[in-house]
């Protein structure tokens, strides 16, 4: 067994869905074997008594016989001239059936004394040659034997024995392996699609919940099936309804302050351009426009996970190729190193903008850049990659922090004495069409930055 076949195994006995199945296929497999050695405990019990009807039918058929007609009886009896009864002794009778001769004691009258016991077959047909039996026969090929005796109403004692052929068509079938075998097979697929139809609203609603977790504008789920799940996935839009609104009320305050502040700050610089000492100013006005980038970055990253904008499908090597060309066109040191002929369902615009920060951030700090897509599987990944200085390996999930810098450098679109928030950005533009944007150090000195784009979106 391949280890991929063991890892889906293990993934599945571990899900709610594999638990389910197991114990759903425990329980039938339990329910049917308990069922059927129910049903052979009846069929026992209803076979012992059929055949003590039958022994009661016979003994009485033939108390009857010898108690009007002795003689006859007794001849016919010696000779096996009767089917199902022969002669026996009175001696045989040695520990009868307590329940069998009181129910022949109530047919045939309790003065008579009856008595019945069951023989061994070798016993009752002692004359039987065992040797001589059929061939092929592996079985005991004798009937069951039932010793009865009684006094007549002369009160002598009579004795004779009553023979039933076995009816093995009564008796239902064992647990072999071979029902156990289909018990178990046919009670685990019911059970796996059991769990199946039981846990697929789960599925839709953890697929859905990853979705919302990485595009914030991901469609409702519809609401159907039994009412327990109609409940929880109207609880789940709505909750997905009340996150959106949360997130449009932090960026529309956000914009708001940003717009608000924009007017004291122009002002203010129209005011610091009337100092007169002229290092001053300049420094005055430095910070002024910083604090105005900050103000306006902090804007764009508030605004970097509310694209609402159409998907599109794009041909991934021409966005590529056409921001490699534009680059060159500015004086840019910028590639495009490799196609991967794949389109792609995206959100044009925020494609454009996560590109153009990882570009514009290799640009500032390695100088030039390479652009190339690869598939892996169904996935497409784009990769931005340099030759900078890299980053220390624990310090590469830092650099996707707003506003962090490592060292002296702030890690992102910003060049040193920036907000560091490009990587950010880019990251939450790629969120937005369903992609994951990660870093790692390239073999021979920089950078790779990877958007994957999963492949449910590639064509």
């Amino acid at each position: 067994m391949s280890r991929r076949v063991q890892r889906r195994i293990a993934r599945f006995a571990g899900s709610l869905a594999g638990q389910m199945a197991l114990m759903l296929a425990i329980g039938m497999a339990a329910s049917a074997a308990v069922a059927l050695f129910a049903l052979r405990t009846i069929n026992n019990f209803s076979h012992d008594e059929l055949v003590q009807a039958r022994v009661l039918e016979s003994a009485v058929d033939i108390s009857g016989r010898l108690d009007s007609d002795p003689a006859d009886t007794e001849r016919l009896l010696s000779h096996g001239a009767i089917l199902g009864a022969t002669a026996a002794e009175p001696s045989w009778a040695m520990h009868p059936d307590p329940a069998l001769s009181a129910l022949l004691a109530e047919r045939i009258g309790a003065e008579t004394a009856p008595a019945v016991m069951r023989l061994g077959a070798r016993q009752c047909f002692a004359w039987f040659n065992y040797d001589l039996r059929a061939a092929g026969m592996e079985n005991d090929p004798l009937p069951d034997c039932w010793f009865v005796t009684f006094r007549d109403h002369t009160g002598a004692r009579r004795a004779f024995s009553v023979h039933l052929l076995p009816d093995h068509e009564i008796h239902p079938p064992g647990l072999a392996p071979l029902y156990i075998a289909l018990i178990a097979l046919s009670s685990g697929l019911l059970g796996v699609l059991a769990a199946r139809l039981a846990t697929g609203p789960l599925r839709r609603m953890e697929k859905a919940a990853r979705a919302f977790s990485l595009v914030a504008d991901a469609e409702p789920m519809p609401v159907q099936g039994p009412s327990e799940v109609r409940a929880a996935l109207s609880t789940f839009n709505t909750m997905q309804a009340r996150v959106r609104e949360a997130l449009r009320e932090r960026t529309q305050i956000l914009a708001a302050v940003a717009h608000d502040l924009q007017t004291p700050l122009t002002r203010l610089r129209l005011r610091l351009e009337q100092v007169e000492d002229e290092a001053l100013r300049a420094r005055l006005v430095a910070d002024l426009s910083a604090t105005l980038g900050l103000v306006r970055e902090g804007l764009d990253l508030a605004r970097s996970s509310e694209a609402h904008e159409p998907w599109s499908l794009l041909d991934i090597d021409s966005i590529l190729e056409s921001i490699a060309e534009d680059a060159v066109e500015l004086g840019a040191d910028v590639r495009f190193t490799g196609g991967c002929t794949a389109h792609a369902r995206v959100k044009p615009n925020a494609l454009a903008r996560s590109l153009d920060n990882l570009v514009s951030n290799a640009m500032k700090y390695a100088g030039s850049a390479e652009l190339s897509c690869v598939r892996i599987r169904r996935d497409l990944l784009i990769r931005v990659a340099d030759r900078g200085p890299g980053l220390p390996p624990e310090q590469i999930e830092l650099a996707f922090q707003p506003f962090r810098r490592l060292g002296t450098v702030a890690v992102g679109a910003m060049p040193a004495g920036g907000s560091g928030i490009g990587l950010t950005i880019a990251r939450a533009q790629a969120a937005t069409f369903g992609a994951e944007l990660t870093l790692a150090n390239r073999e021979g000195g920089g950078l790779v930055a990877t958007i994957r784009i999963p492949g449910d979106n590639v064509t």
